[in-house]
Formats: structure tokens, C-alpha cells, sequence
């Protein structure tokens, strides 16, 4: 069952000493599992897994605002900080810097659903990016792209019991009326998320990104000009030769951040970041900035970087990357992180291309596997047995609740000690 919130706490005569009223928040999405439920919530971009006592409480929220103590309240207000209820008095909300896990739950759950599909809304993008995760469903498919085929998409996504479809390419900033049209469509049955390098001109989506309630990502992958421009060089097709994708992307931060759109940043972790203290400069740049959301994806071999592995990071990415998290939780920094690290279980993500077919990465060898094609007569039982098939879904358990955070130990190692003038983050 998947049930968008619609509540708010209605104005009431003052509460009770120790109790706690409370509603589901307009800007989340619950759908109930044997576990307890799955909750997602827009602005934050953020999946949580909640447990049996913390899902109940959600179902009678559903209902009604209620007045809540004892261990009511306090779930309520684990919940309200993580924006998936509110309440009153007001719960001050808090960054995610661990494993997205509510109550009592240890374990990452298993599913049988998805909990996202990314949907192509273009094979063309603006950038030659060093590591491309999906340049083999782009190259051969951007001659002849045609409207047909961004309708096909969207009939593969509804096809598709995920919570969350997220636009993405290529870039749709590219082709801003396919990916508007395709924003539209997906908002009718699921939270939708924008993909983008920044490179280009986001004003015209901002119309159809505030009607769908939308998130947007944007790609910054170093505090240096010099270090992002050189991993994500600009295409002479589609930009002036010298533009710098820094300098764009800032832009379309800029732009969403004025225009209050929920964003945030994702950063490729590769071997051209990977140091702790090239990590720590970024961090800062991006709090001072005004950026609150982060997700950081350790390079897989996967697309482009599956021939190229040079860019690839070290094989400690992620004991490393625990290691920075942990360190950016001790300091109390203001900033929610979500890390993704998918080499063990590359068939975890579930992408339609550009034509409407729906793929996944090949675990038993190279390139990505077809796993519904565009034009399969509807069959929501049989998609359901093929995702079984080839969808590891533990991984993809892993990815989207921040899985890769659970450390080995006790407590993750400490990284090197920052550099003189690295670290002075704001709060």
C-alpha cells in the first residue's frame, strides 16, 4: 500500500504538559511493508525504513492528527525530526549521517519492491564525464530521438511499484520540454527527483519542479574549478568550447536555492577526490553555499568507467568514506550525507532508457541487461517475477538507505588529520 501524506497539525488550544500533537507531513510518502513501511520525504530526498511500532503509529497519523505521550511522543518526534511527521510544539529537524533505520530495526529490510527507477528523458547530455555510469545508453540512442519515445518511458514507469522516479539522462536540462512533459506525467503516481549537471538553463522547469513538489540534484564533484572541469569536461556539440561545468552547475544551485526548490548536491567519489582532505574542502564549499543535502557515490565500473578504470577510486573508498561521515557527525555539522557504494551488487539500480526499456546493470559480466522492453503489453505480475530475477535486492536496499554507512566495527577508523585551513566548516 503507498500513501501520500496530505495532513497537517490543525491550529488547537494549547497542549497538555508532555504531550505532543502531531500529523503526517504533506511532504512525505509512506508505503507499508511487513517490516513496518518504508517513508520518503522530498525536500530531504531521503528514504526511511521505520519498524513495526513507528509504521502503526504512521497508520493512525494517516487517520488524523492525534495527542501523543509516552512512547508515542517520543516516536513522533524521532519521526518529525526526520520530516516525516510534524508536530506542535515544533520538533527541530536533524541531518542523516548513518544507516536510514527507524526504532528498533538493526538490519537493512528486505524488499520486494522498488524503492526508485531512474527515467532516461533524453540520450543527450552536455558533458563528456570521465566516469559515465550510463554513457552506453546514450551514444547509440540520441540520433533519431523522438516524442514517441519519452512517452514510452513514462508507460514503463508506471508499470514500475517504485515510490520515487527520477528524470535523468543524459541531462534533461538539455531538452527541458521532454523532460517537463515527463516530470508531469510521472507526478501523477510517484515523488519525482530531477538529474542534473547544472550545465545548462534550469529557469524553464521551475514551473512544472514546483507543481510536482520535485527535488532537484545537481552534480559538483570538487570545491576546485579545475578538478570538477576536468572530470566533467563540457561537450563542444552542445556548449561553447571553455565553459566550465563548475562555474554552471554553481549556477543552477544559485537558481534553485533562490527560487526554493528543494536541492542538493551528489558528487562522484574517483580517484580524483577520494582524499580526505580534497572531501573536507567540498563539504565546507558546499555548507557555505547554503547546501544542507549530499550524496556521495563512490565510482563503480560501470558505462565508461568499466573501460577506463584509471578513474576508478582506491578499494578502501568506503571504509574511508565511514570514516569521513563519522568525522562530519562528531563535529555536529549541519549537513545530511548519504553514501552509495553499489561494485558488489551492480544490478541493484533500475534504469528505463531513452526508448523506454527498462535495464539493469549486468551482474555476470559487462553492460547493462534489457529487462522489460518498450513495447511489452502491460503485465504488472510478470514485471514483478523478472524483477525478482535480476534485481539484487539487497543492494538495492543498501543503496537508497544508506547501507554502505554501517561500519565493520565499532567505530570506523579516523582519517588523517585535516590540513592546516581545511575543516572550518560553517555550522
Amino acid at each position: 500500500m503507498s500513501t501520500v501524506i496530505s495532513a497537517s497539525v490543525p491550529a488547537a488550544a494549547p497542549t497538555a504538559a508532555g504531550v505532543l500533537r502531531a500529523a503526517l507531513n504533506p511532504d512525505a510518502t509512506v508505503r507499508f511493508e511487513p517490516f513496518g513501511a518504508v517513508a520518503y520525504v522530498g525536500h530531504r530526498d531521503d528514504f526511511f525504513a521505520v519498524d513495526a511500532a513507528h509504521a502503526d503509529l504512521l497508520r493512525r497519523l494517516h487517520v488524523g492528527p492525534a495527542a501523543l505521550t509516552g512512547a508515542d511522543r517520543a516516536r513522533a518526534a524521532a519521526l518529525a525530526a526526520l520530516g516525516v511527521c510534524v508536530t506542535d510544539p515544533p520538533t527541530a529537524p536533524r541531518p542523516n549521517q548513518a544507516r536510514s533505520l527507524v526504532g528498533r530495526l538493526v538490519d537493512l529490510p528486505a524488499l520486494d519492491r522498488p524503492l526508485l527507477v531512474n527515467c532516461f528523458s533524453t540520450a543527450h547530455c552536455p558533458l563528456r564525464c570521465v566516469y559515465c555510469h550510463a554513457d552506453d545508453l546514450m551514444i547509440p540512442y540520441r540520433e533519431g530521438e523522438q516524442w514517441s519515445d519519452v512517452a514510452a518511458v513514462t508507460r514503463t514507469a508506471a508499470l514500475v511499484p517504485a515510490l520515487v522516479a527520477v528524470v535523468t539522462g543524459g541531462d534533461p536540462i538539455v531538452a527541458p520540454a521532454r523532460a517537463a512533459f515527463l516530470i508531469r506525467r510521472l507526478a501523477v503516481h510517484k515523488r519525482v527527483v530531477l538529474d542534473t549537471s547544472g550545465a545548462g538553463d534550469i529557469r524553464p522547469l521551475l514551473p512544472e519542479l514546483r507543481r510536482a513538489s520535485a527535488h532537484v540534484r545537481v552534480s559538483v564533484d570538487s570545491d576546485r574549478r579545475e578538478v570538477h572541469d576536468r572530470v566533467r569536461p563540457v561537450s563542444p556539440r552542445y556548449l561553447p568550447r571553455g565553459s566550465s561545468s563548475f562555474d554552471a552547475a554553481h549556477g543552477t544551485l544559485r537558481t534553485l536555492l533562490d527560487a526554493g526548490v528543494p536541492c542538493s548536491v551528489q558528487t562522484v567519489v574517483g580517484r580524483h577526490n577520494e582524499e580526505p582532505d580534497a572531501l573536507r574542502r567540498l563539504r565546507d564549499d558546499l555548507l557555505a553555499r547554503g547546501v544542507r543535502y549530499w550524496v556521495l557515490h563512490a565510482a563503480v565500473p560501470a558505462g565508461k568507467a568499466e573501460r577506463h578504470r584509471g578513474v576508478l577510486p582506491g578499494p578502501d573508498v568506503l571504509d574511508h568514506l565511514r570514516a569521513f561521515v563519522a568525522e562530519c557527525a562528531a563535529a555536529g555539522l549541519p549537513l545530511d550525507i548519504r553514501v552509495t557504494g553499489t561494485a558488489a551488487a551492480p544490478n541493484s539500480v533500475l534504469l528505463i532508457d531513452s526508448r523506454g526499456r527498462l535495464c539493469v546493470q549486468r551482474a555476470d559480466g559487462p553492460g547493462k541487461r534489457v529487462v522489460w522492453p518498450a513495447d511489452a503489453r502491460p503485465d504488472v505480475a510478470a514485471l514483478r517475477r523478472l524483477l525478482d530475477a535480476h534485481i539484487d535486492w539487497a543492494g538495492h536496499a543498501g543503496r537508497y538507505l544508506n547501507g554502505p554507512l554501517a561500519p565493520a566495527r565499532a567505530r570506523p577508523p579516523a582519517l588523517p588529520a585535516p590540513a592546516p585551513g581545511v575543516g572550518a566548516a560553517r555550522r
